[in-house]
């Protein structure tokens, strides 16, 4: 008797200790990772580890975002999670990729001024689009576009280029024409009669590199001599690490 009862106890306990752990199991979803990211935003130590360090603390603290996105994407029956965090100061700006256990897959901490983003498909690829719109040297207004492929093997940068280029007087534009597994292809466009005007430039997908790549990469390389060209008096603080910073 005495050991029956002493068994029914041990059920009791560990059956108990078990339904516990059920009941404070919590699934991942966006609206706990969204959460999560206002707590590690709001200097919680915590939250921010089980974001992989989202929050680089060893900046000054900086709680006034523009905008906190936090959705999901499912690529090849695999769900991945994404952060998008917009702030007046670049140097915070963030784009991260978790998968369903919170594991970081990537972080891109290269972007700047206002940030846009969609989920896109095309053909057997899944991407994550983001668009900046940005000012340099006070003047010239800049759009760059990336997309982040995204599959069964994980998350990654596959293809950056600039698509808008404005300068006093004229402007200049790269569109995406064409988008497939193997190919993108851009057309160059202006607002005045230019050299660069009707020209077509094409981005092979390189499996090794995983990158699509242009051997001639006309737009960015013509905005780059822009930018370098023009001259100004600095009004407002400039950016001066522009390193893209991907993990």
């Amino acid at each position: 008797m005495k050991n029956l009862i002493l068994f029914l106890i041990f059920i009791y306990i560990f059956g108990c200790d078990r339904k516990e752990n059920t009941v404070t199991t919590e699934k991942i979803n966006s609206a706990v990772i969204k959460e999560l990211v206002n707590q590690a935003i709001d200097s919680n130590t915590a939250a921010n580890n089980k974001l992989a360090n989202l929050i680089d603390y060893s900046l000054m603290v900086m709680k006034n975002y523009n905008s906190v996105i936090v959705d999901s994407l499912i690529a090849d029956s695999k769900t991945y999670y994404y952060i998008l965090l917009e702030n007046p100061n670049p140097l915070y700006n963030k784009f991260a990729v978790y998968d369903s256990l919170l594991t970081p897959i990537l972080k891109d901490e290269s972007l700047n001024g206002n940030i846009y983003l969609e989920k896109i498909a095309s053909g057997r690829k899944y991407f994550i689009k983001i668009d900046e719109a940005y000012l340099s040297k006070d003047t010239l207004l800049l759009n760059r576009l990336s997309l982040y492929s995204a599959d069964s093997s994980g998350v990654s940068m596959v293809f950056r280029i600039h698509t808008k280029f404005a300068k006093p007087e004229i402007e200049y534009f790269q569109d995406i024409v064409e988008i497939s597994d193997s190919l993108i292809k851009t057309s160059i466009s202006s607002s005045e009669k230019s050299f660069i005007n009707n020209k077509e430039d094409n981005f092979s997908y390189n499996p090794s590199a995983k990158k699509y790549t242009s051997t001639q990469n006309l737009f960015d390389e013509f905005v780059k001599k822009e930018i370098d060209s023009f001259h100004y008096k600095p009004i407002k603080e400039q950016l001066i690490d522009t390193t893209e910073q991907i993990n």
